[in-house]
């Protein structure tokens, strides 16, 4: 098997077990179950995206400069500790490591993994097959979750120590590929010299990174939409939990909610290669973001089963045009600020849902769900006309 298979392989097989987290589609419940509000609950949300804001960047500059498997390593170690700290923890301030150390798994794997396969992938001249490759990591991302949340429900009627003990072993199981996967090696046009001090070399490889976004103006738009539509998803999701249960549905439901949501993803990512050869990239984001105002708009004013519905579909439009985005911003980068721009988009993401998600745990606290829902919306759609009203004044 050439080393191009096998490191594809090996970065399915990671990325299966590295997505087992049993609590996904629970920990909302576990919080409240453990006595906090959702203004904790909140805070807490915004904590994790306070570590991915804090380093999102300095962790994409490792990946970059280190080695995105080393990168990887880390990512997996603070998994660990995410797994250790919800399983002991009964109190805020141990919640806060736990949630840290799950904002420091996201940094330090932002970015990196697109970064080893589309590097794995052109050390072949096989760069064609990224969007189909990326495709299967998110499938199998996805399928993993999936069954995570499925086998995460039944597990809670058990014990939350079954849920988080379960996740640890996952996760040691998920180091063994990543010892065996190696690093491709990066064309030396590309490569940064290795002298000087670290934080120069970090200065550059940030410099070079906010270059490719002045460099890119075809990039603004799909990356600031994707940007607020994976906020308000972050947000819809996971007090989604919380909301299904007021409508009535049990854990072991809502867990079959989101195993539903994930195998539905599959079928998305499977599929969003074949969408990108037969439609133009930014027809598919116009279409794609009209499709998620609709069913933003019923997920809100609908009846029970129509809010299942909507959630679905909103769920999977992100499924099917993560891919497809990734791709189109993959082709306009150099290998040496992939991982580092990518973080770049991650960090912004995080900004963002740090500030609004405790904004929305406290309105939802005090005006309940629909309301606040629909006040979100209502920011999006503004945020959205700004964006197109800016770009248009920018281009007469």
């Amino acid at each position: 098997m050439s080393k191009i298979k096998t490191n594809i392989y090996l970065i399915y097989f990671y990325i299966f077990f590295a997505q087992l987290f049993f609590d996904r589609a629970l920990w909302v419940i576990y919080l409240d179950d453990k006595g906090m509000s959702y203004t904790e609950i909140g805070v807490l949300e915004a904590l994790l995206h306070l570590a991915i804001v804090l380093f999102e960047l300095p962790t994409g500059v490792i990946a970059d400069l280190y080695g995105r498997k080393i990168s990887l390593l880390l990512g997996n170690i603070f998994s660990l500790l995410y797994g250790t700290f919800m399983l002991v923890s009964g109190t805020f301030s141990v919640f806060t490591l736990a949630f840290m150390s799950m904002g420091l798994m996201i940094t330090f794997q932002s970015g990196a993994q697109q970064a080893l396969a589309y590097d794995s992938l052109k050390e072949q001249n096989s760069e064609k097959q990224y969007t189909k490759v990326f495709g299967n990591m998110t499938a199998i991302a996805l399928l993993s979750l999936s069954f995570a949340k499925f086998a995460g429900g039944f597990m809670a009627d058990i014990s939350w120590e079954l849920v988080y003990g379960s996740m640890i072993v996952t996760h040691l199981i998920a180091l063994l590929p990543l010892l065996l996967i190696k690093e491709p090696a990066r064309e030396i046009t590309e490569e940064k010299p290795s002298r000087g001090p670290w934080y120069r070399q970090w200065r550059t490889q940030l410099s070079d990174g906010i270059s490719v976004w002045k460099r890119n103006a075809v990039m603004h738009v799909p990356v600031l939409l994707f940007v607020l539509a994976g906020a308000v998803m972050v947000i819809i999701t996971f007090y989604g939990q919380e909301y299904f249960v007021q409508l009535g549905f049990s854990a072991k439901v809502v867990g079959a909610i989101f195993t539903v949501e994930g195998l539905l993803g599959v079928v998305m990512a499977k599929i969003a290669y074949k969408v990108e050869e037969r439609f133009r990239f930014f027809s598919v984001l116009y279409y794609g973001l009209g499709l998620f105002i609709l069913f933003f708009l019923i997920f809100i004013f609908s009846v029970e089963w129509a809010v299942l519905l909507s959630f679905l579909f909103l769920a999977q439009l992100l499924s099917l045009f993560e891919p497809i985005f990734t791709s189109f911003i993959q082709h306009l980068l150099h290998s040496n600020v992939r991982s580092t721009f990518f973080s770049l988009i991650g960090l912004t993401e995080s900004f963002l849902i740090m500030i609004s998600f405790p904004l929305f745990g406290f309105a939802a606290e005090r005006m309940g769900f629909t309301e606040s829902f629909a006040w979100l919306l209502a920011v999006f759609l503004l945020l959205v006309m700004l964006l197109f009203t800016h770009h248009h004044l920018r281009r007469s």
